[in-house]
């Protein structure tokens, strides 16, 4: 059997009339490898994001665009535009600020916005490192039987990335034309979500934004139409307990964390420090 979970999206909310499919986490399936979270946005034609200073711990934030740009801002110091084809990966460790805006320059704006942002749970004992940004602009491009693939991120098809991660993964963009075939890379824990198209898994067939959650028997995803398809997985973590931004193997953490948000005890962002996110209750 390959299929483990068929997750299909649900709508959330962030605000100002901006709602995204969110495939991760789930009812039936709450990560997979060091993935607990993947939101799907756009395409969205004269909008962009806009999203005030909020916090995070005991993960790496993960953005990548397919189209327009979101200015990056957090407390290390970091500052970018993140563009198409790019990855900004923001370890929030012991706690980090960030906000994601709309380029204040009018020429760095874009008329459509398209993207995916994950979340990486750092692994067992690196939950409370120290935070860092970093993003790269160069990451490996390379056809396998055809299938255009963008490895983003960790190691898959006899290859790896540049980007400095925080436990064994793989992260990678796939295009493939009707019928092409791809063999999945070899990893513990591996999924597909089809941002475009459809494809299927051993027969298992993914609708256009649903995911797919397989185990180590599957081996190789077949597009059932001209499809693109994000590919991720890795090796599993520990149990993690999630409330609002914070992520955590222990649940007092997350107390412990809202409680000094809402002292103002985290750092602020240089640039954007007008504003801020008020956490809901709990947790």
């Amino acid at each position: 059997m390959a299929l483990l979970h068929r997750v299909p999206p649900r709508f959330a909310d962030l605000g100002a009339g901006l709602t995204v499919r969110r495939l991760l986490p789930s009812a039936a399936c709450r990560k997979v490898g060091p993935w607990v979270f993947l939101d799907h946005f756009g395409p969205i034609e004269g909008r962009s994001v806009d999203v005030p200073p909020h916090p995070h711990i005991g993960l790496s934030t993960v953005t990548y665009l397919f189209e327009g740009a979101v200015e990056h801002r957090d407390s290390t110091g970091g500052h970018s535009v993140v563009r198409p084809g790019e990855v900004h990966w923001m370890r929030a460790g012991h706690g980090v600020v960030h906000s994601e805006r709309a380029p204040r320059r009018p020429e760095d704006r874009a008329a459509r916005m398209h993207g995916l942002q994950l979340w990486c749970a750092h692994p067992d004992g690196a939950e409370d490192q120290e935070p860092r940004f970093d993003f790269w602009t160069d990451l490996p491009r390379f056809e396998v039987g055809g299938a255009r693939v963008h490895l983003l991120a960790g190691d898959g098809w006899g290859r790896s990335a540049p980007v400095a991660v925080t436990s064994p993964l793989v992260y990678a963009v796939v295009h493939l034309s009707a019928g092409q075939r791809l063999d999945l890379p070899d990893h513990a824990e591996r999924c597909a979500f089809a941002v475009h198209g459809s494809f299927a898994v051993d027969g298992d067939l993914a609708a256009e934004h649903e995911l797919l959650v397989v185990d180590s028997h599957a081996r190789a995803l077949v597009a059932t139409t001209d499809a693109v398809v994000a590919v991720l997985g890795g090796a599993p973590i520990g149990p993690r307990h999630m409330w609002w931004n914070f992520v955590h193997s222990d649940p007092q953490r997350l107390v412990e964390q809202a409680e000094r948000w809402r002292r103002g005890g985290f750092p602020t962002v240089p640039g954007d420090d007008d504003e801020r996110l008020t956490a809901p209750r709990g947790p």
